[in-house]
């Protein structure tokens, strides 16, 4: 679980979907708090994704490979991940991942935690409890630490939907996901419903309702963040160029116009900064805002050697 854990903070870092390719609005069950979405096929596919997965490929998906035994490179087409009131949170990787792969996650589940193996209208999956001992919560091993939402002790998962590694908070979330070939059933946009940006080629896609953290949420005492509701981010191809936009949707359009105008400045201060990185400069000399009622949009194009270089830095 911790190699799961690992890839879905690296889709974060740079940003639920079915196997016809991106998020779609509507496709997000009511309720959605939080979605993640990496098309890794797609990049590997697209002159523009390429040199970004390679890096992904040398500096993560090697290491996920060793922990839990599936190649991504090989066996993964596609990452989703969200979190919503009624199905808790659901990871979904698709591809085509091989008897043996499944295997060594087995295994390995079995040595580092409870294994239990059941069964839903002839579909098998597996509850998995991590070791309840007397080490304190600072003494557990890495490998039994889940960080998502409703996974911090037990998770359930299932290889029986083909083509399809399954995850899910809840025996309820499992259940439902199976009966759907892997899917949960989304909702039509409605009032409050997290913003979806997409393209024709998206790599990677990512929404967070902000509203619902509080104060004590580690990170999020900003103002800013107190008075926005949603944020969404989407890395998608522009010809050879990474296309990022990245959009806010605040409680007041006077604040949305107020942060537009704080990012507007900042560009125009540092556009010009012959002191700046030459790869940082381009970036933000191709960046555009826009400002509408509550929403700012944030875009720009950059080389994908670019940001390969600054994640090397």
């Amino acid at each position: 679980m911790r190699g799961i854990r690992k890839c879905l903070i690296l889709v974060a870092f740079m940003l639920p979907a079915t196997v016809f390719g991106a998020v779609r609005p509507g496709d997000l069950p009511d309720g959605t708090r939080w979605y993640l979405h990496a098309d890794l096929k797609q990049m590997r596919e697209s002159a523009s994704g390429r040199e970004l997965y390679a890096w992904m490929d040398d500096e993560i998906f090697m290491e996920i490979h060793d922990e839990i035994g599936i190649d991504i490179n090989k066996e993964a087409d596609r990452l989703t991940a969200f979190s919503g009131s009624d199905n808790g949170t659901v990871i979904v990787l698709e591809g085509n991942i091989s008897k043996e792969s499944q295997d060594k996650v087995l295994a390995i589940a079995a040595v580092e935690s409870t294994l239990d193996t059941q069964s839903h209208k002839g579909k098998t999956y597996y509850h998995v409890r991590n070791y309840q001992d007397s080490r304190s919560d600072g003494e557990r091993s890495h490998d039994q630490e889940i960080a998502f939402d409703g996974l911090d002790d037990e998770a359930f998962f299932s290889f029986a939907v083909r083509n399809k590694m399954i995850v899910a908070s809840s025996d309820a979330g499992m259940r439902a996901l199976l009966d759907n070939g892997g899917k949960i059933a989304g909702s039509a946009a409605h009032s409050g419903s997290l913003f979806v940006l997409t393209a024709d080629k998206t790599f990677m896609q990512a929404g967070l309702k902000t509203d619902e953290l509080t104060d004590e949420d580690d990170g999020w005492q900003s103002n800013i963040i107190r008075n926005t509701e949603h944020v969404a981010l989407m890395v998608s191809e522009s010809q050879e160029y990474i296309a990022i936009e990245a959009q806010l949707v605040s409680t007041d359009p006077r604040l949305t116009e107020s942060i537009g105008g704080i990012v507007n400045g900042l560009i125009s201060l540092q556009a010009f900064n012959s002191e700046l990185d030459p790869d940082i400069r381009t970036l933000i000399q191709n960046t555009k805002i826009e400002v509408a009622e509550k929403v700012l949009t944030i875009r720009t194009v950059v080389d994908p050697k670019h940001i390969v270089r600054q994640l090397d830095n």
